[in-house]
């Protein structure tokens, strides 16, 4: 009786450990997705502010594409993509590399040309 109690202890800690593992690892991935987000709204916002005799969007956001932010569209973290863009606002999504239940984690920044707001879809 005593071993099959053993059993059962050791049983609900190896499943507690994968479970809080999983959680970990999903919640690392979408604060690397948001860190890496943030820096390329701040790029995006960069772009905005220029002047087009410099490069940039002249306070257009439809004008920012995602070679002027970034060289890369993925990385470790995730890829990265422009969903839409208007005048006044540029959303960008992160897909992360690691899937949450059945899906990947997506991550969605809208920003504009003075602060940034975050959205988890999954």
């Amino acid at each position: 009786m005593l071993a099959i109690l053993g059993i059962l202890v050791v049983g609900i800690a190896i499943a507690v450990a994968v479970t809080m593992f999983q959680a970990n690892a999903i919640d690392s991935s979408r604060t690397a997705l948001i860190n890496d987000l943030l820096y390329l709204a701040s790029r995006a916002r960069s772009q905005y502010w220029k002047p087009p005799t410099m490069g940039g969007a002249n306070h257009d956001f439809t004008h920012v594409t995602y070679r002027d932010i970034s060289t890369m569209s993925s990385n470790e973290n995730g890829r990265y993509y422009i969903e839409s863009a208007s005048t006044s606002e540029l959303i960008l999504v992160g897909v992360g590399r690691v899937v949450s239940g059945v899906d990947t984690i997506r991550v969605r920044m809208r920003v504009n040309e003075s602060k940034s707001r975050i959205e988890i879809l999954n």
